[in-house]
């Protein structure tokens, strides 16, 4: 509702002055806590505890099948921490200063002529060092979202159904509404009109 478009890389953009993380925080946990209930993470790890060891579908299977159900968990986790920091943390937005300024820093010019490869190589590695740094930013941010929740699993206890499904319909639910409402009638009393958003 920001940025008026489900693309990703228009509301990367629209970042460049703020992260959404800072308006959007509450948000932001809610997001993060569907996130670990969604990969089925402790302490929303009711399909399927470890405890559990002689229950469900796990013992059905052994070796690379066995394997591949972790490694799907696992990258379900990746895909989500990535989606989270694009869509709240700037995604490969380096906001303490920017990256053009940063690539500045590098002086090729000494090597460069002695390659006498010219302006145009200085060019392309100008655009390449601000490409590894705008992935660098990505999986940084990415990296300390799974941090957080590798400590998320190790910090809380097991919820039972019955706490869950209380706290997500009478704490999460009214929330997410209440901001839902809340953000357009923001944004129109500020005459803030996300198609009118000019990125560049």
């Amino acid at each position: 509702m920001l940025t008026g478009s489900l693309n990703l890389t228009v509301n990367i953009e629209a970042q460049r002055a703020i992260w959404f993380i800072v308006p959007l925080l509450p948000i932001f946990i809610i997001f993060f806590i569907g996130s670990i209930a969604e990969t089925n993470r402790a302490p929303f790890d009711l399909a399927e505890a470890e405890s559990e060891l002689v229950s469900g579908f796990m013992t059905e299977h052994a070796a690379v099948i066995f394997v591949f159900f972790f490694l799907a968990e696992y990258a379900s986790i990746v895909l989500i921490c990535i989606v989270a920091s694009m869509l709240f943390l700037g995604g490969y937005l380096f906001n303490i200063m920017p990256l053009v300024y940063l690539v500045q820093f590098f002086d090729f010019d000494f090597w460069l002529d002695l390659t006498n490869n010219g302006r145009d190589t200085y060019v392309i590695l100008d655009t390449v060092i601000e490409g590894l740094l705008y992935g660098l930013s990505l999986g940084f941010k990415s990296c300390a979202l799974i941090f957080i929740f590798i400590w998320t699993r190790a910090s809380f206890p097991r919820i039972r159904f019955d706490q869950l499904m209380s706290f997500c319909w009478t704490v999460l639910l009214p929330i997410v509404i209440a901001f839902v409402v809340l953000v357009p009638c923001i944004l129109y009393s500020f005459e803030i009109i996300p198609s009118n958003i000019s990125l560049f």
